[in-house]
Parts: structure tokens; C-alpha cells; sequence
């Protein structure tokens, strides 16, 4: 048996199927199978599929269109080795993937989860590393899904019992992890591991609304870990301002520090989160809303010393960080463009 399975739900990825697959089958952890799941695809996926031959592909092809959450259960129901690598048809991934997400789990016996970081590419460009550490990675989920391209070991969810939730689509992986911190510590490799294909037709893009909504309630669920007794006033400064860094003057700025010292009071009284991690991730969160609100306030029409005068005349309380200034310095004195 093999040590590894490369999980892969299928719906409708005619155009990038093979290329995904292929780098799964370059791999230098030769030790894995990859158990390809056709979620009844009408655009070719499935014949695609089993075009490719290789001993190492195993590929079902269900009778009805389950959905992308018991699509992924019904594989973890049926999956009998060590670990479960989680990617979709979509993405391609690094070669040396499985190897380092692997040999981390193997040596931290600690550690349910490893991740790694990814660049998107496609509609958009750019890179995405999340924390390394465990402490960090469980802060984090606070705001964000932080587990990206995991292997994790099959015992986990057998154990506790856990699996994808339909009523979380298409958060699910969110929910999922956020579920998986009850149990588990969650480590991260902070290098980029895969390549994140965005295109229009994925379920992130055509659904955006709706994932917002469902990522919204594992906020929520998060907050309410934290504190079981939190307002819903504070729970909705939380999700609609807190957390998505939006403050239009300095009255919200200080709002938000004053929130920040309620989240870590409420933290001291439940310890749900490590202390320090929790604190580093919030004034990470003050920072870079007021970044956001100062380039757009000050420097939307680009760098030039009269608007850096005219930011540095807004008073001290609009200071960021030492990186944030000299940026701000070095660009408006280079006249350079946003």
C-alpha cells in the first residue's frame, strides 16, 4: 500500500485536468496514488481522464453529481493510507510538494495538517505564504483560511469523525480546517508549494457572494470560540469591519485598536489563542488597514512629495510601521506611480 493519496474532486476542468494530473505524476515522493473523483462532468474531464495511463491513477467516475463536499468525504470515507493530499484539477503543483508536506508530518508527530504556500496565477497574479507555525496558523484562522494544499493523516478525520459539510459550500475547506483545529495542530511550509490557476469559471469566482456569506460563519464560529458570551454588536463590527480592515477615518482607526484590546482581553479570559500569536496577528490586521485607508486617502492619484506632506501634516496617529514610512518616503521621493 501506498503511503500517500493525492485526493482530486473533478467537475468540469476539461481544459486544465491534464496538466494537473501530470504534476501530481512528477513527484519526487514517488510513494503515492492519486484517486481521481468525476463528480459527473458534461465537458470531457472524465474521457480526459482515462486517457492517461498510468498505474499509479486511480479514477471513479460517480453516477449522480454529489457536490464538491461529499464528493471529498465519499474519497476520505474510502481511502486507507497514512496521509490524504488534498489539490484539486485545476492547480498544478510544485515536484517537491508531497515530499516536504510529508517528511514535516513525519518528523512532528505533533502535527495533524501541513500546508504550503501557492501563487495565483490567471485572472490575477500573486503569492500567498500563511504562518508557519501552529500557534500563528490557529490566530490566523480567525480571519482567514490558512491551509492551502494539505497532506494530513487519515487517522484524523477517522478519529474525530471529520468531514466536509455541504452546508458550508463553498467554504467547506475553511469550515473544515477551522473543525480540525479542535483536534489537531496545523503547520504550514512557508514556500510556494503550487500554482493556483483563477479562471471565471471556478466555483471561487462565479460564487463569490456566497463564499463570502460562508466564510462570514466560520468567522463567526471562530469569534465564538474565542468568547461563547461575545454581543452580536461586536460579532458584526467583527466580520463587516474588523476583519475585512475597512476604516474610513481616524474615529474607526481608533475603534479598531479599542477592539483589538477587547479581542485580546477576551483571549487572556479563555485562552483560546495563543496570546502573542493572537496579538501579532491583530495589529497585523490594524496595519495593514491603515495602509489601505492611507494610499487611497493620500496617494490614489500617485507618490509625489506634496502628498507625502500631505499625509505626514495628518498627525501621528495615522503612523504605521517603519517599512510602511520609508515606502511612503522612498516612492513619493522617486515620484513614483501607485
Amino acid at each position: 500500500m501506498s503511503k500517500v493519496t493525492v485526493l482530486m474532486p473533478t467537475y468540469n476542468v476539461a481544459p486544465y485536468i491534464e496538466e494537473a494530473i501530470a504534476s501530481v505524476l512528477r513527484q519526487t515522493c514517488r510513494d503515492f496514488e492519486l484517486l481521481v473523483l468525476d463528480d459527473c462532468s458534461t465537458d470531457g474531464t472524465w474521457e480526459q481522464v482515462c486517457q492517461m495511463s498510468d498505474p499509479r491513477i486511480h479514477a471513479i467516475r460517480h453516477e449522480r453529481n454529489l457536490g464538491l463536499a461529499d464528493n471529498l468525504n465519499w474519497g476520505l470515507d474510502h481511502i486507507e493510507t497514512e496521509y490524504v493530499a488534498r489539490m484539486d484539477g485545476d492547480d498544478i503543483a510544485e515536484p517537491d510538494w508531497l515530499e516536504r508536506e510529508v517528511a514535516f508530518l513525519d518528523r512532528h508527530p505533533d502535527a495533524g495538517v501541513c500546508g504550503g504556500g501557492f501563487r495565483v496565477f490567471g485572472l490575477r497574479n500573486y503569492t500567498v505564504l500563511f504562518p508557519h507555525k501552529a500557534e500563528a496558523v490557529a490566530a490566523n484562522m480567525l480571519f482567514e483560511c490558512s491551509v492551502t494544499v494539505p497532506v494530513f493523516r487519515r487517522s484524523l478525520f477517522r478519529q474525530q469523525g471529520l468531514h466536509y459539510r455541504s452546508d458550508a459550500f463553498p467554504a467547506e475547506d475553511y469550515r473544515f480546517w477551522a473543525d480540525c483545529l479542535l483536534h489537531t495542530r496545523i503547520y504550514n511550509i512557508t514556500r510556494v508549494l503550487f500554482h493556483y490557476r483563477m479562471h471565471g469559471s471556478q466555483i471561487s469566482t462565479s460564487l463569490r457572494d456566497r463564499q463570502q456569506r460562508q466564510s462570514d460563519a466560520v468567522r463567526r464560529l471562530m469569534l465564538q470560540r474565542l468568547n461563547a458570551d461575545i454581543s452580536e454588536t461586536d460579532t458584526a463590527y467583527f466580520l463587516e469591519r474588523y476583519a475585512r480592515g475597512i476604516i474610513s477615518d481616524k474615529d474607526d482607526y481608533r475603534q479598531m485598536r479599542r477592539f483589538t484590546r477587547r479581542l485580546l482581553q477576551m483571549n487572556r479570559e479563555s485562552r483560546y489563542f495563543n496570546t502573542t500569536a493572537l496579538r501579532r496577528r491583530c495589529r497585523k490586521q490594524e496595519v495593514q488597514a491603515l495602509y489601505r485607508h492611507i494610499t487611497e486617502t493620500y496617494f490614489d492619484d500617485g507618490y509625489s512629495i506634496k502628498n507625502y506632506l500631505h499625509y505626514a501634516a495628518g498627525g501621528c496617529a495615522w503612523r504605521t510601521t517603519f517599512r510602511y514610512e520609508l515606502k511612503f518616503w522612498a516612492k513619493s521621493l522617486l515620484h513614483r506611480t501607485a
